[in-house]
């Protein structure tokens, strides 16, 4: 996985070191990206691109945004909704227990899921990617309410 990159130039060496042209409007999305706190549509990147939307239509960073995930540069995941949200990966996986009930997030650490890609790996030899995972149920309190 790469490291977290924090300037321009360095959004364009991620980049090329992914076997990706650096190009302006490349560089202007995963920025977008790197700016952002939390998850983000791809409708959202391309309105948070504002006056830079000028050089890019809405396809184009569908695209790009599916371009980057396929090259492990950003993480695609669907956190309720059947949306699809994207997120820059920093250099260290993370993963969401989502509570059906509430909507509530929990973020989990990659070693469970580790255990997992060993296990798929061992078992089938099949080598699973596995960057970002939402996994859903009720969190505890929506499940001691659901008792009650």
């Amino acid at each position: 996985m790469q490291s977290f990159p924090v300037l321009s130039e360095e959004l364009a060496q991620l980049l090329r070191s992914s076997d990706q042209r650096a190009t302006p409007q490349r560089v202007m999305i995963l920025s977008v990206l790197h700016a952002a706190e939390n998850h983000l549509t791809a409708d959202e990147v391309f309105q948070r691109l504002g006056p830079m939307s000028s050089a890019l239509n809405r396809s184009t960073v569908y695209r790009t945004l599916e371009r980057f995930r396929d090259a492990g540069i950003v993480s695609e995941t669907d956190l309720g909704g059947g949306v699809r949200v994207f997120e820059l990966l920093d250099g260290r996986r993370h993963h969401h227990l989502v509570c059906h009930a509430c909507s509530g997030m929990i973020e989990m650490d990659d070693e469970p899921v580790e255990s997992m890609r060993a296990a798929i790996r061992d078992r089938y030899g099949f080598e699973p990617v596995v960057d970002h995972l939402a996994i859903w149920r009720a969190c505890p309190a929506c499940a001691t309410a659901e008792l009650d």
